[in-house]
């Protein structure tokens, strides 16, 4: 099944076809035969997948428990902060002392969400908390959920969100984490040029699903004085980021680079790196200095990849030059 097909057919297959299109239009839409057509493939997808059937996910729909699967579990997250609080002299040109420190920043709370998968987890401090900067609750909630990740994708995540999760635990005592990072900032940055590289401008650019409005430094301020009605609007936020962000993930998933899939599936057959297709074939050739391989394009998310073993003979190989 075409990743376009899955995304489209998924959402509803969780409502069990109650909640917008029906199957019958979702049968036409992408061109079956009948129903069971559809409903066989979606099946058969979700298997390749690792997802498990819909009575099963209501089942652990509150729980965040590690899934025996042959696919990396891969989250999208992201977190918010509360801004410092100093004493000043002037607005323009000012640097602060640590001694004009009245309050640090801090994590105000998290939000993340599985791929391929519907249940959204997040965590948020509550009023006493945000007006006290109490961190350990959530810090404690985010380290259970991130221990449950092989991967991590966000958006400014490795210089940004991943550095204020590990002060946090640093902070409260808590073991570090090994998990891979995909930073859609820094692809964006390797890859394209646009003219801003803020999720808000990439998202709007392409057409996709963009961040919720919020009403700026105000709703901060209010989050900061444990405003109840504030840090509920703060989770909505925060939440709406991560659609956001795994849209564009989607988007920009064929330029992830160290990024491979099939690592975590015992399968022997060659599977695209980074989405998992079958669906790949040969697309010409492709040339280091020291070598010649086949070029591999997956026709789901059209990654392009190579293969493994050098072209080139042995007698070739010794005979060419480095220019250094």
């Amino acid at each position: 099944m075409r990743e376009e097909v899955f995304n489209d057919v998924y959402p509803h297959y969780l409502c069990d076809y109650t909640n917008g299109e029906t199957l019958e239009t979702l049968k036409i839409k992408w061109g079956y035969l009948d129903k069971d057509s559809l409903r066989c493939d979606l099946k058969n997808e979700r298997n390749k997948r690792g997802i498990p059937p819909k009575n099963q996910q209501d089942q652990k729909k509150n729980s965040i428990i590690r899934k025996a699967t042959d696919k990396p579990r891969i989250a999208v997250m992201d977190i918010e902060t509360l801004p410092g609080m100093s004493y000043f002299f002037r607005l323009f040109d000012v640097n602060i002392g640590i001694e004009q420190i009245i309050k640090d920043t801090c994590m105000l709370g998290w939000a993340g969400k599985f791929l391929n998968e519907s249940e959204m987890y997040s965590d948020f401090m509550l009023p006493k908390e945000a007006v006290n900067r109490d961190t350990k609750r959530i810090s404690k909630s985010c380290w259970d959920f991130i221990s449950n990740c092989d991967i991590i994708i966000g958006h400014n995540l490795a210089s940004f969100d991943s550095r204020y999760i590990n002060t946090e635990f640093l902070i409260h005592d808590l073991p570090p984490l090994k998990y891979g990072i995909i930073d859609t900032l820094t692809v964006a940055k390797q890859n394209m040029r646009f003219d801003s590289n803020k999720l808000a401008f990439i998202n709007k650019k392409l057409g996709i699903r963009n961040k919720l409005d919020n009403d700026g430094f105000p709703l901060w301020s209010a989050c900061s004085n444990g405003d109840e009605e504030a840090l509920k609007t703060m989770r909505n936020y925060c939440e709406g980021d991560i659609y956001s962000t795994e849209e564009l993930f989607y988007k920009l998933r064929p330029y992830v680079k160290n990024f491979n899939v099939a690592l975590y599936n015992q399968i022997d057959t060659m599977v695209c790196p980074v989405c998992g297709s079958d669906n790949i074939a040969p697309e010409g050739n492709y040339f280091t200095s020291s070598g010649k391989w086949i070029s591999y394009r997956c026709q789901d998310c059209k990654c392009i990849s190579r293969g493994k073993e050098n072209l080139l003979s042995k007698d070739k190989r010794k005979s060419l030059l480095v220019n250094s």
